[in-house]
């Protein structure tokens, strides 16, 4: 029975066993001598800091490789990728490359890859070193054949031609784009720094009108983290939402207290939805708002404060900004005995007052029009314990407010998707980190004062976005399908 895996570097030599054969007695690659393994090693950890690169296993042993690499730099092909297989000479019928190329197809699909591309090798006339069966193989699994160059490769003192074969897997009726949420003279936060608070959408562009749903990272109220932004709203997109990921206000520095902005940051967010809503393909009155952690607190303030979020601008002001559905993920609730401190400090300074405390301890304002709220926990969360869903949880049964709980046994802090994609870092772009990023900017710039312990934690920890390695948490996996289902029951 074979599996089929991500590569690991101690499989170079295999690898290189399986390829060498290819490089060494055919024209399949126009490569004339075999990689080192530096060199091949090189290439793997450059292939998948961005894609996949899969290995599958018969009985222990590698019998083949499939991996996607850049179609071209330009951003505007981001969205396509070329793909190469090579499997064990002696290893060909087995179905080991249709499996190959079907899971990577589905990873690929799954990061938002919508064209599939394969340059390969084609004889002039079929030799001993090159055939048309790759052609044929493509041909198989849906590619069709979409451009030739004649005589292009030279190899073993003959020449051969080079075709592109190509697959659509995505939908293109697939809209993004930055929506920036206040205007210049709308906007002041001090350490800004440039940065204006936006939603960046995932929308489907198909003429029919779908719910909202606003994703809302944590981050402590000190960053906006990318672990819980575009991997979580394409999850709603696929689920039938138009999706949209809030970048707020953040305050890493905890030098000037955020207090009601976040807040005001969310409230336009979803006042300009309702505003715009047949611009965004979505319907006013089906607009749940997502947070977690840190960003789950943000949606809880709006969700138990909409009435005191005035809007600056007239017109928007008179729409609503009370979310139609509430989804909190591991939230920070309470300012009392099981607070996550540094989230209150970053909100709302360290000598915050006792009347600003009781505000945020959300489970104190709770009322019955509260939106309808799911939300979800793990037992064993070392940052925000499992307390503050509770607390929550009485809250909202208390004032008669429609809500769900769903306590999992095992799992850490910030678990996002908890899925094969947040395991490798399949998160997306980097781009709500956009705030912290020019904070780091003017650091090194000299154009914010921090202590020098200050200044080199952010600049070590802050320049590019860093993650670390994890595992798939198979029991939380299917919480946005429990969170669909909810948001669907409540809002039908």
């Amino acid at each position: 029975m074979y599996i089929i895996r991500d590569v690991r570097l101690g499989d170079v030599d295999r690898l290189l066993e399986i390829y060498g054969y290819y490089v060494i007695n055919t024209a399949i690659t126009f490569e004339y001598e075999v990689p080192s393994a530096e060199e091949f090693s090189g290439r793997i950890k450059n292939i998948t800091s961005k894609y996949p690169y899969l290995v599958l296993e018969d009985d222990g042993e590698i019998k083949g490789y499939a991996y996607a690499g850049t179609f071209k730099a330009r951003a505007a092909y981001d969205k396509s990728c070329e793909l190469t297989i090579y499997l064990d000479n002696n290893s060909k019928k087995k179905g080991y490359g249709r499996a190959l190329y079907e899971a990577l197809e589905k990873r690929l699909a799954d990061i938002g890859i919508q064209n599939l591309y394969a340059c390969i090798g084609d004889p002039v006339i079929e030799d001993e070193y090159l055939s048309k069966n790759s052609e044929h193989f493509h041909a198989h699994l849906g590619f069709t054949k979409i451009g030739a160059f004649f005589k292009c490769g030279y190899k073993f003192g003959r020449w051969y031609n080079m075709i592109w074969m190509e697959k659509l897997i995505g939908n293109h009726n697939h809209r993004t784009q930055r929506i920036d949420i206040w205007k210049d003279d709308e906007y002041s936060y001090p350490l800004a720094f440039g940065f204006k608070p936006n939603m960046v959408s995932y929308i489907h562009d198909d003429g029919q009108m779908h719910p909202g749903m606003v994703v809302v990272p944590g981050g402590g109220y000190c960053v906006v983290s990318p672990t819980e932004a575009e991997i979580v709203a394409k999850k709603f997109y696929k689920l039938g939402y138009n999706a949209f990921v809030l970048t707020y206000t953040t305050d890493i520095l905890f030098k000037e207290p955020l207090m009601d902005q976040p807040m005001k940051d969310l409230s336009r967010a979803i006042r300009l939805l309702r505003k715009d809503a047949e611009r965004y393909n979505i319907m006013p009155d089906k607009i749940a708002i997502c947070g977690f952690s840190a960003g789950a607190h943000l949606c809880g303030s709006l969700s138990t404060h909409f009435d005191d979020v005035a809007d600056v601008d007239e017109e928007l002001n008179k729409l609503s900004n009370r979310p139609d559905a509430t989804v909190l993920c591991y939230p920070v609730i309470t300012s009392g005995e099981f607070a996550h401190r540094d989230s209150f400090n970053a909100l709302l300074g360290n000598d915050a007052s006792k009347e600003n405390l009781e505000y945020y301890s959300l489970e104190k304002n709770v009322n019955e029009n509260t939106p309808p709220t799911f939300l979800w926990h793990t037992i064993t969360d070392d940052i925000v314990p499992v307390e503050n869903t509770y607390l929550f949880d009485e809250a909202l049964s208390k004032a008669g407010v429609t809500h769900t709980v769903h306590i999992f046994s095992f799992g850490h802090h910030g678990l996002s998707l908890g899925d094969d994609d947040w395991a490798n870092h399949r998160f997306g772009e980097p781009y709500t980190y956009e705030q912290v990023f020019r904070i780091v900017d003017a650091i090194k710039n000299d154009k914010v004062d921090v202590s020098k312990e200050k200044r080199e934690e952010l600049i070590r920890d802050f320049s590019e976005a860093k993650y670390y390695p994890d595992v798939t948490y198979p029991e939380i996996i299917k919480w946005p399908e429990l969170a669909d289902s909810f948001i669907k029951s409540v809002l039908e």
